[in-house]
């Protein structure tokens, strides 16, 4: 199973092997989803804070670290909704929290950071299927700009004449068949009792 890149620009030699790779990568993420829904499942089947996480508190906020302030952000519906964040400080530009909710929530944000992608593959994948329906020939290479797994823009350019001569794959391979001819045994015998005697 691949694993998905920040960013990359790929090269892809026909519509059925961009295809392929958004399979892969469909599947990635799925594998991710499930994973982490089963860690979310069990972070909230646990019950009650610990004395640790209080003390751990206690302590960002003795080294001077900032409770982060309350958002507000736009909700679905359009109207603003409070964000609390006491449980997350500030260390520069990284948050920093102590609480078993805190874990809950990033596992919360990265199911749905993985849905969206995976929502976004789908249209693509159904994109390429429909220009494999169009038939744009097979002689085309297709550059994609890809973002987290989601191939974003695509340049199809026409493929140069020693591409298409020599096709995607070259294959070399150099054999030798000379063996250079080992001493007889008797040989090796006498010449080591030569050496032992001199």
């Amino acid at each position: 199973m691949s694993k998905v890149f920040p960013l990359e620009i790929k090269d892809f030699y026909s519509l059925k092997e961009l295809s392929t790779f958004i399979d892969e990568q469909i599947r990635w993420y799925e594998f991710l989803l499930k994973e982490y829904s089963q860690r979310l499942g069990s972070l909230l089947r646990e019950q009650g804070t610990g004395q640790n996480e209080e003390e751990l508190l206690k302590k960002l906020r003795e080294k001077g670290f900032n409770p982060q302030e309350k958002k507000r952000k736009k909700g679905k519906s359009g109207k603003a909704e409070e964000i609390t964040s006491r449980n997350w400080f500030t260390f520069r530009n990284l948050m920093l929290s102590a609480v078993k909710e805190s874990m809950a929530e990033i596992y919360f944000e990265a199911v749905e950071k993985i849905n969206n992608n995976l929502e976004q593959l789908k249209e693509v994948k159904a994109l390429i299927e429909e220009l494999m329906k169009a038939g744009l020939g097979s002689d085309l290479i297709y550059s994609a700009y890809i973002v987290d797994g989601i191939p974003k823009k695509i340049v199809i350019q026409q493929r140069r004449n020693r591409e298409l001569e020599e096709g995607r794959y070259r294959f070399e391979i150099s054999l030798s068949t000379g063996v250079e001819a080992a001493e007889p045994p008797e040989e090796a015998a006498i010449s080591e009792e030569a050496v032992a005697t001199s």
